[in-house]
């Protein structure tokens, strides 16, 4: 069984405005004991819908 994180939308907020002010989505992911893939997805969804993508 895994166990799933759950973050809340400030936390997903600050994760897409670091990457957005310049940081690569490596290094955040890194720093925020993320995947990659899931800051990936953050910002593609913030950029499609910005913050009405995180309930």
């Amino acid at each position: 069984m895994t166990n799933r994180k759950s973050y809340d939308k400030e936390f997903k907020l600050e994760a897409v405005q670091l990457v957005e002010s310049g940081k690569r989505v490596a290094e955040v992911a890194r720093e925020l004991d993320l995947a990659e893939q899931t800051l990936h997805n953050w910002v593609r969804k913030f950029g499609k819908d910005g913050e009405a993508a995180f309930v």
